[in-house]
């Protein structure tokens, strides 16, 4: 089974239906953590792990 690509923050929040500023923001609070995270800062993601954390997340609240 080949291995899920990596997505800009873009990506993710099309995927997603929010804002890429959402997502950042995700980053920020330590909601979700990304794949990886260039030298330049950019970060890229995985849309099944990002699910997993966001779900991670509303089960503690």
């Amino acid at each position: 089974m080949p291995e899920e690509p990596l997505l800009t923050t873009r990506d993710v929040a099309k995927a997603l239906a929010v804002s890429p500023r959402t997502v950042a923001r995700w980053v920020e609070r330590g909601w979700v953590q990304p794949e990886l995270t260039l030298p330049s800062g950019h970060h890229r993601f995985r849309l099944s792990s990002v699910k997993r954390q966001l779900r991670e997340q509303r089960e503690k609240h």
